[in-house]
């Protein structure tokens, strides 16, 4: 390609290109941008390239990624997905490879920022990017207490129920974790449930007090399930634990339950799986203080609704 001439001397533009391949499944969208030099005069640019460890261009979801470099070394390297987080690897090679250490989630652009060296000692910084491929197979999975803000009882356990069978357990549960304001340890255990499912529960060693609140973070974007099977996004729940009355008790009043200052009431008493009552606020009848009626919790529901292929 022919460039107009110009009276003064400017340095060449990076060459840009963009490779879009046909969306199928398997197949991703590709960017590339070549690196540019700090100092053209110490020698010519290392050429740095993003793609799977495999040595293809194109990523599906659970490839490793790879950085390579050619003419040169990689002195530092940079992967980040949209939200920012990084992707953890490691030089290797004397530095003419990075190897991520996770596997790339599907459907996500990572960024890549790349500094080398040349043999000459000129550095420079190469910026690309690039976008895996989407799964062919997809699991999901429903949370109980399905509801944000909720307040359960005292002792409640949180159940993660998945649509498809998980026979990567400890990649799954690497991802989750709960955490509580009172910090009460506690622990997970797999099973069915009543449909033969599969199901993780993780249940607290003591119970902790009204008005402690607790999250869930379900890490699982990008996680295999199994078998090819991945999450495609990750989860999120957060609850707050109430006062628990036996049912001959709830009849009228269940107490107040402190979910900050001053005391709030946020819905009407619930029957829980436990066949327990699940008191929240300050009732008379089952009416609100107030006069209007509150609204019931919802039962457990998926916290999102990814696409799943069979």
């Amino acid at each position: 390609m022919s460039q107009t001439p110009s009276p003064r001397r400017r340095p060449p533009w990076p060459l840009c290109v963009a490779l879009l391949l046909i969306p199928v499944i398997g197949v991703g969208v590709f960017t590339w941008c070549g690196g540019i030099a700090a100092s053209a005069s110490k020698g010519d640019p290392v050429k740095v390239v993003l793609g799977a460890a495999s040595g293809t261009r194109t990523v599906q979801a659970g490839d490793t990624l790879q950085v390579s470099a050619e003419g040169g070394v990689l002195t530092e390297v940079t992967v980040t997905d949209p939200g920012g987080r990084r992707l953890p690897g490691a030089l290797g090679d004397g530095g003419s490879v990075w190897t991520s250490s996770e596997k790339a989630a599907p459907e996500t652009k990572y960024s890549l920022v790349a500094r080398t060296r040349n043999a000459q000692g000129g550095v420079g910084t190469t910026k690309e990017s690039l976008t895996t491929a989407q799964a062919a197979k997809l699991n999901k999975l429903v949370v109980d207490p399905g509801r944000q803000g909720s307040v359960v009882g005292a002792g409640r356990p949180i159940t993660v129920t998945f649509d498809f069978p998980v026979t990567d357990r400890e990649a799954v549960l690497r991802g989750l974790s709960v955490t509580s304001d009172d910090r009460a340890p506690g622990s997970w255990d797999w099973g069915k449930d009543d449909s033969g499912k599969d199901r993780v529960t993780w249940r607290p060693d003591r119970p902790s007090k009204p008005g402690t609140r607790i999250t869930l973070r379900a890490e699982l974007n990008g996680v295999d399930s199994g078998d090819g099977r991945y999450f495609a996004t990750d989860y999120d729940l957060n609850f707050t634990i109430g006062r628990t009355c036996a049912d001959s008790a709830a009849a009228r009043v269940c107490g107040k339950v402190h979910v900050g200052d001053p005391v709030v009431v946020t819905a009407s008493s619930v029957r829980g799986k436990d066949e327990r009552t699940i008191g929240i606020g300050d009732w008379n009848a089952g009416v609100p203080a107030g006069g209007e009626t509150a609204p019931l919790a919802s039962s457990s529901r998926p916290l999102s609704e990814p696409s799943v292929t069979e």
